[in-house]
């Protein structure tokens, strides 16, 4: 194999294990503080209506809480390709910080995307 190859491959390695570190880090500094809540999707909408910045896409869920007593309807994190009004009523687990203006959905998502990408980089660190 070239050393010109093989080095991309080290430096593409790399660069996804760092990729890998950053997700996990981005996700528990979200939930870092969060109180773990159950909540009821009331409908999937589409992002742009709400969230500030011009162009925004995807689809999110509102998701109502109790927090102490208090009901909130909150939007979650999510940014889907389509419209998901199937999962309406449905019960999900929530992390809830009332620092953050949205919830993040309690779910192993992030990290089986961390890991594939950090398995990814090993591979990549691998080649001979």
């Amino acid at each position: 194999m070239p050393i010109q190859l093989l080095l991309f491959y080290r430096v593409l390695g790399v660069v996804f294990l760092v990729l890998a570190a950053v997700t996990l880090w981005e996700k528990y500094r979200t939930v870092r503080g969060a109180v773990l809540l159950p909540g009821r999707i009331l409908e999937c909408r589409k992002a742009d209506r709400t969230n500030p910045r011009a162009g925004a896409g995807g689809y999110r869920y509102l998701v109502e809480v109790y927090v102490n007593g208090e009901r909130l309807e909150m939007e979650t994190n999510d940014s889907f390709w389509f419209n998901h009004d199937t999962q309406k009523g449905k019960s999900v687990q929530v992390w809830y910080n009332p620092a953050s203006p949205v919830l993040e959905r309690k779910s192993m998502g992030t990290e089986l995307l961390a890991l594939a990408i950090g398995a990814a980089g090993v591979g990549l660190l691998l080649l001979h």
